[in-house]
């Protein structure tokens, strides 16, 4: 019995789409398998890795139990199981806290405390991790920006002023109209405010990026309240430590919102 070429047709391109369909389902559960082999991969590097870099004798990586072998005194401060502990760094004592992701050491932030004014400790923490880690890889100063950009106002007003001097003693003739408007020399006075306010309101950010260690020292000063802090972060388990933080986050929300 013969095909008659008009069923032919459709028969071929219901060939040709269940052949490219099956195709494609392989190509899909080939790449999702390709998928699944590096996620058990990455997990089995990242539960073996052990850094050797980290805070003082602690190292990236290492679970509760390792850190508490070396740092007995640690407790358990919250539920995921990070561990604070009190101790002298630097000749400055410091409230040390430890914190996990997936159950492994991922920061250390130190706080300190700050008697006096937090500049000079800040400078002076910042020239021992500088005589350690090299150059800070970034600064920030809220008093010096503050201090620049009253420094750029007061220049275009001065240029102002001085251009329309000029002018005036060029042509005998001076504008009725200010060189400088009242909208420049309010901007002049509050960025003045701003840079005498930053004298005791201020705040401190320098950086480092180790082989292994992201490190940023914190200071800020404001009336009635001090700020000095040094965070010490794996670079290799960022990532999964913000996944961590992000999932604490939403925990508390929930618990936050139980309450209402």
């Amino acid at each position: 019995m013969r095909w008659k070429s008009a069923l032919l047709l459709p028969l071929c391109l219901v060939t040709t789409a269940c052949g490219t369909s099956a195709k494609h389902q392989a190509l899909l559960e080939r790449r999702d398998a390709i998928r699944l082999a590096d996620t058990e991969r990455e997990q089995v590097a990242r539960e073996q890795y052990r850094s050797v870099n980290g805070f003082q004798d602690t190292r990236w990586g290492m679970t509760r139990a390792e850190v508490l072998a070396i740092v007995p005194g640690a407790i358990p401060t919250n539920a995921w199981g990070d561990l604070r502990a009190l101790g002298v760094v630097a000749d400055r004592p410091a409230v040390i806290d430890y914190v996990f992701a997936d159950g492994q050491l991922a920061q250390v932030s130190l706080r300190f405390r700050t008697p006096g004014a937090v500049r000079g400790d800040f400078r002076a923490l910042e020239e021992l991790l500088t005589l350690r880690y090299g150059k800070p890889a970034a600064r920030e100063d809220s008093a010096l920006d503050a201090a620049q950009h009253l420094a750029l106002v007061e220049m275009s007003n001065n240029l102002s002023e001085a251009s329309a001097n000029y002018h005036a003693a060029r042509s005998g003739y001076r504008s009725p109209t200010p060189a400088v408007g009242s909208f420049e020399r309010q901007r002049e006075a509050d960025a003045r405010n701003d840079a005498l306010t930053a004298h005791y309101d201020y705040a401190l950010e320098s950086t480092w990026k180790d082989a292994e260690t992201d490190l940023v020292l914190s200071g800020t000063q404001q009336p009635g309240a001090r700020g000095l802090s040094l965070q010490y972060q794996s670079a290799r388990l960022a990532p999964y430590l913000s996944q961590e933080l992000a999932v604490r986050a939403a925990q508390r929300k929930v618990e936050q919102s139980r309450e209402l």
